[in-house]
């Protein structure tokens, strides 16, 4: 009889609370894009700390008006340059080491820098069965061409809370190893 009661249950309720729950994480999927935001701000600012306190130790021209005017890009590249350069002058064992990690970083976050760009300027689609939502991709409007063979792409992708997770996972990676050295170069510095 219970059985039957499961059955005979308006199909409504359940589609309710199915939609319920997509719309819930469709809300998730949104405010993680929020904080992947953030979150990529946050080790932009990093970035652009550790140039600063290369450049002015001592703080003496303070609040620092270099590295402020830069777009993402060259800021990332210039630090690079100036972190690399600097660790020249240095007398440590494992300069080398150190400076293919930071190269690394660099270009990780670079990646990361495009995949932002990307979720940015993308038009987010909805897509729904019936009036409810499913499911949501990003869509670039911009086509590109494959390095390759020219042809035409789309830059596309699915959409979710555990997608943009995946990626702010990959911005804490990047930004534990900035800190690493952004701490060490504070120890080096005193």
């Amino acid at each position: 009889m219970l059985s039957s009661v499961r059955v005979n249950a308006p199909k409504q309720k359940r589609t309710r609370s199915y939609a319920t729950a997509k719309t819930r994480e469709l809300e998730r999927t949104y405010q993680r894009i929020g904080e992947f935001v953030v979150s990529f701000q946050w080790l932009e600012n990093r970035l652009r700390e550790i140039g600063w306190l290369i450049l002015d130790p001592g703080k003496q021209d303070w609040p620092p008006r270099s590295l402020r005017d830069e777009r993402n890009r060259d800021l990332i590249t210039r630090v690079e340059t100036i972190y690399l350069n600097w660790l020249d002058t240095l007398d440590i064992k494992d300069r080398e080491e150190r400076k293919s990690d930071f190269k690394s970083t660099v270009s990780r976050f670079h990646a990361m820098r495009e995949y932002r760009n990307n979720l940015l300027h993308s038009a987010f689609i909805e897509l729904k069965t019936v009036g409810e939502v499913v499911g949501m991709i990003r869509s670039n409007p911009r086509l590109k061409a494959k390095q390759t063979t020219g042809d035409l792409r789309y830059d596309q992708e699915v959409l979710s809370e555990k997608v943009i997770r995946k990626r702010i996972g990959e911005l804490a990676q990047i930004g534990f190893s900035l800190n690493l050295h952004y701490m060490q170069a504070i120890h080096w510095l005193e």
